[in-house]
């Protein structure tokens, strides 16, 4: 019996419809955060660490869970893993919204973190629905949900900090809830149970690093991996710690801070939509890739030093719009030294590394600031983001590239 005759009549547009709004509501969500979490977390600890960790907190939980939330979705189907999980991040808002503590804070981001590990169930349910020439179109789905979501979410939460800093919180546990109850009545399993993994999970199912060793360790590979690290490394760490850089030197409030997050959004949707295509035809994947990094770290340095809160709009601008061609240009990079079949490994290896690095970014921002200098992770971070250029220039112009098997 073939795929076809075991597969349940369920509507695959309407569950890629539910499936891009689950994203963009996780999204939404995380990112109406942004503009008020330092602010919430400063009422009980100023410490620039102690804000940052909280993000911490959430990468890691997300970076452990996302393997196992699969395993269980391979056994259990892939609609009781995502209403789970949707619920779950419900929960752990409404706990942000309550506070009254640091460690319900933490408590919070740790279950938003575990449950917002869904995107790779997300993807799995995609992947269930879509023919496989139409597979690549259907993931860019999420990318497009990504984008839309980190201009929604820091503009809606700074809407909702005027009314309270807590309000963000309870819009975002209410949006989960409202996509738990639209996906108990609409959303269709995608997944048979006659195709579902039997037995115990494994060990190597459990284990988030056990795919990174294999990919990182080819000398191909290796510092087109380092350089995606340290520019995430920095980013992150730039990201999580900029609102207390800008509290305590402009004294800006949660909806400044929105703001800057909208534009910065808006620019990297811009030249991600319209511009990094006709670059990469005209320049190459290897020149964006070195360029971009030494963008971010002027616009670093340069919101390191300006006098006045409207000009990191330009500072952040430049930066933003600069380094937007980094990642799929060394994504681009990284495809064409990969065969076919391991390019879904290779997708997941990346974004393995990026949750890495939204855990260690955050603590050492934190860190420099607290313990050596309000300005010194933007200053160390252009040196690294040079590091991250030359590590790049040591790939050959014309890099060499695995032929497709329709190719060969």
């Amino acid at each position: 019996m073939n795929h076809a005759e075991t597969a349940l009549p369920a509507a695959p547009k309407a569950g890629l419809a539910f499936i891009f709004a689950v994203v963009l509501l996780d999204i939404i969500g995380l990112c109406m955060l942004f503009p008020v979490q330092a602010y919430i977390v400063r009422t009980y600890n100023t410490d620039a660490l102690t804000v940052t960790l909280l993000s911490v907190v959430y990468a890691a939980a997300q970076f452990c869970a996302a393997p196992i939330l699969g395993a269980l979705s391979d056994r259990y189907g892939r609609r009781p893993v995502l209403l789970i999980s949707m619920a779950g991040s419900a929960l752990g808002y409404v706990l942000f919204g309550i506070g009254g503590a640091l460690w319900v804070l933490f408590l919070s981001r740790l279950i938003d973190g575990i449950t917002g590990g869904n995107l790779s169930t997300a993807q799995a349910y995609i992947a269930d629905v879509s023919p496989h020439d139409a597979r690549a179109k259907n993931f860019a789905l999420l990318g497009v949900a990504f984008g839309l979501g980190f201009i929604i979410g820091p503009a809606l939460g700074g809407v909702l900090s005027q009314v309270s800093l807590a309000a963000p919180a309870y819009m975002a546990c209410v949006l989960s809830l409202l996509s738990v109850g639209a996906g108990w009545v609409v959303l269709p399993e995608s997944l048979p149970a006659q195709q579902r993994t039997q037995g115990p999970l494994g060990w190597g199912e459990l284990n988030p690093f056990a795919p990174l060793i294999g990919l990182v360790r080819r000398p191909e590979l290796r510092a087109l991996f380092g350089a995606h690290s340290i520019f995430n490394f920095v980013v992150m760490g730039y990201n999580t710690l900029a609102p207390v850089f800008l509290i305590e030197r402009f004294g800006v409030s949660p909806l400044n801070i929105a703001g800057l997050l909208v534009v910065m959004g808006l620019m990297n949707i811009l030249v991600q939509g319209a511009l990094v295509g006709r670059l990469a035809r005209r320049f190459g994947e290897r020149p964006l890739a070195l360029v971009s990094p030494l963008f971010q770290a002027a616009g670093g340095i340069a919101t390191a030093v300006v006098p006045a809160f409207w000009m990191v709009y330009v500072t952040n601008s430049i930066a933003s719009s600069g380094a937007s061609p980094f990642r799929p240009a060394l994504s681009a990079m990284m495809a064409n030294q990969v065969a076919a079949e391991e390019q879904g490994k290779l997708n997941g290896v990346s974004m393995a590394l990026a949750s890495l690095m939204s855990v260690f970014g955050p603590l050492w921002a934190g860190a420099m600031y607290d313990y050596v200098a309000p300005g010194a992770p933007f200053w160390a971070g252009a040196a690294l983001l040079v590091l991250a250029s030359m590590m790049v220039a040591r790939m050959p112009a014309a890099a060499r590239r695995v032929p497709r098997a329709t190719e060969a």
